[in-house]
């Protein structure tokens, strides 16, 4: 039987609703909203959207309760981080503690997603999302109020990077009060905008302002990837609103001589489905019904949805319950049987109790043989009491051992920002750090930091110079540790 997935996308200007069967659209709708409802992509009308959604449902008679739902890219963040090879029960809180240091918002604004991508031995490469806690609450929050179940949830821009079959490509979306770009290379999303547009503003005056970012957005990503930059022959795709205004086309590339071209649906779509305004909920349909054959190349697909609406899994006890109370009921039924029966099986019980009674003599007589066997087991258990103490011993030094690094690597991660660290090894009682700085006082300044901790006994620079791949100071720190 064919997937289905219902999905349902807000934004400023009106909710997208698309039900997908297998690879094919079942249902799509949408529905305008009065401006000021929901702003920036934050629901400021809680009550008022929902019922909309409500209307909605009961419109186009969707009846699933289920659904994937879509958070506007406005005002989140996305980056790419390196982190040294780290047991997997230590990355959720190194990945925490490095967007701490990186971004430029206090992490109890932010809701967190993030996920491990392919990377050299001894680096994990983490892709991390950051949501604005008050968007995706007043979502969840309006979703239930309009008796809708979000079972998995994701960002519009990347939504958008899991349409296209292209592993680098330049997607752009526009809609009346947004637009979204993306910018894909090695099949990873590398740079994502997403910005609010004035509904007031003249056509040329939007042109121009996406034609700006999008320049920007290339510029920024040029800038860092000098070996690798957006070269002309990387495809423009476009959806949205400027899918229909292919005379535009030529003031998004200037002098460039990009190909632009609309970005295709993945999906098998009919002739009266707009598949390019429902783009996004096409994105969101594919993190449940995609195949290989549908799936595109992005290497980014993670639930969004915070950990605090996922549902919890069933107490043991729940999920025992009904089976007790069947197998009780089983019971009964087989003694009020059994009873009823006793009767005509009287006179062949008084003729076997003779030899029930041998019976019981002879189990006494093995009861007592083992008696004995478990005396003798009883002897050998202080030993096995002795040797498991050992253990527990071992075990406590392990987890000191344990703490004691989790407090040297969380000392040494206290970087400045001129300071970019690359390798980190840790033996015995010497850590050896290897990074990059933006200058020799920059690294200076972050051995004499490491000094003032007190964790550690000696701090050697031992090797500093011009670093030959990237601009500033390469440098490789000793830290021995207090004995």
């Amino acid at each position: 039987m064919a997937r289905e997935a219902t999905t349902i996308y807000i934004d400023d200007s009106a909710i997208w609703v698309v039900t997908v069967r297998g690879k094919r659209p079942r249902k799509w709708a949408s529905m305008p909203l009065e401006p000021g409802l929901v702003k920036g992509g934050t629901i400021q009308d809680q009550n008022a959207v929902a019922n909309k959604v409500k209307e909605l449902w009961q419109t186009e008679k969707i009846g699933a309760r289920k659904v994937i739902a879509g958070v506007s890219g406005i005002n989140c963040l996305y980056r790419l981080i390196s982190l040294p090879e780290l047991p997997q029960d230590l990355l959720p809180e190194a990945v925490k503690r490095e967007a701490a240091r990186i971004l430029a918002v206090p992490l109890e604004q932010l809701y967190l997603s993030w996920q491990t991508l392919p990377a050299f031995k001894g680096e994990k490469l983490i892709y991390l999302a950051a949501l604005p806690r008050n968007s995706v609450d007043a979502l969840i929050s309006t979703l239930r109020k309009a008796r809708l179940n979000p079972y998995l949830m994701d960002l519009k821009p990347l939504s958008l990077a899991r349409t296209t079959t292209e592993p680098r490509a330049v997607i752009l979306d526009t809609q009346p009060t947004s637009f979204d770009i993306v910018i894909l290379m090695e099949t990873i999303p590398q740079v994502v905008r997403s910005l609010p547009l004035t509904q007031e503003a003249l056509p040329q005056e939007k042109m121009s302002i996406i034609r700006d970012e999008l320049d920007r957005a290339i510029t920024f990503y040029n800038s860092s990837h000098l070996d690798k930059p957006v070269e002309a022959s990387v495809p423009l795709l476009v959806c949205g609103e400027l899918a229909e205004q292919q005379d535009t086309w030529k003031l998004l590339t200037g002098r460039v001589e990009r190909p632009v071209q609309v970005l295709p649906s993945p999906l098998e779509t009919p002739k009266d489905f707009p598949a390019s305004q429902y783009m996004t909920n096409i994105g969101l349909a594919l993190k449940e019904v995609g195949g290989k054959e549908t799936i595109a190349y992005s290497l980014v697909d993670f639930n969004v949805l915070p950990e605090v609406y996922r549902p919890k899994p069933r107490p043991i006890s729940e999920v025992l319950f009904m089976p007790i109370i069947v197998a009780g009921i089983a019971l009964i039924a087989l003694g009020a049987f059994a009873y009823l029966n006793a009767s005509e099986y009287t006179n062949e019980l008084r003729a076997n109790l003779a030899n029930i009674s041998q019976t019981v003599a002879t189990m006494r007589a093995e009861s007592a043989a083992q008696a004995k066997e478990i005396s003798a087991l009883a002897e050998q258990v202080p030993p096995l009491e002795e040797t498991a103490d050992a253990f527990d011993i071992t075990v406590d030094g392990f987890r000191t051992g344990r703490d004691e690094i989790n407090g040297d690597l969380g000392q040494v991660n206290k970087v400045p920002g001129a300071i970019d660290l690359r390798h980190i090894s840790h033996k015995r009682n010497t850590l050896t750090v290897q990074g990059r700085g933006d200058d020799e006082d920059a690294v200076f300044s972050y051995a004499k930091d490491l000094r003032a901790s007190g964790r550690f006994a000696l701090v050697v620079i031992s090797k500093m110079g011009q670093d030959e791949e990237n601009p500033g100071v390469g440098f490789t720190l000793e830290l021995t540790k207090s004995v």
